[in-house]
């Protein structure tokens, strides 16, 4: 961060740090990378079989607090995905259609879901210093740097 930045960051209890509307949540990169894009927030699970369509990926569970929205190109914030070994493929066939998430957030990691992250080079985030849930809203942008091990949230 330039130095000159430093005098507008707050340190906050608990760890990471604010800028005016913008937070840097560190966390543990479970699949390394960087993406970034408008955040998606559900404090639910997921099946990727079953509850999003491959094709347009966009959400078909029926009563899911996501339902009809796509997955496409946005940062994936739930609690975590379910479900089946179909969630490497399903998520394989929305990245080859370009629907597939730009980067997961999950608080619990399912094996299955951290696969098809790695095998799609899709950055996963877990293991947060702070419930992600009260922080990041939906339309938030978010930066990943699973690599660093970083989430930058900038607040809409």
């Amino acid at each position: 961060m330039p130095r000159r930045m430093l005098a507008y960051v707050r340190q906050l209890p608990g760890g990471g740090s604010e800028m005016a509307n913008t937070i840097d949540i560190r966390g543990h990169g479970v699949v390394k990378g960087y993406a970034e894009g408008e955040a998606l927030v559900a404090d639910t699970t997921l099946s990727f079989w079953g509850e999003v369509d491959a094709v347009t990926g966009k959400v078909i569970g029926v009563g899911h607090p996501l339902e009809g929205i796509s997955l496409g190109g946005r940062v994936l914030v739930i609690r975590s995905t379910k479900g089946s070994s179909g969630t490497p493929m399903v998520l394989n066939l929305a990245q080859l259609e370009g629907n597939a998430p730009a980067a997961f957030v999950n608080v619990e990691v399912d094996g299955l879901a951290a696969l098809g992250c790695i095998v799609n080079e899709i950055p996963m985030m877990t293991e947060l210093e702070r419930d992600p849930f009260g922080l990041i809203a939906t339309g938030d942008h978010v930066v990943v740097d699973a690599d660093e091990g970083v989430l930058r949230v900038t607040r809409k």
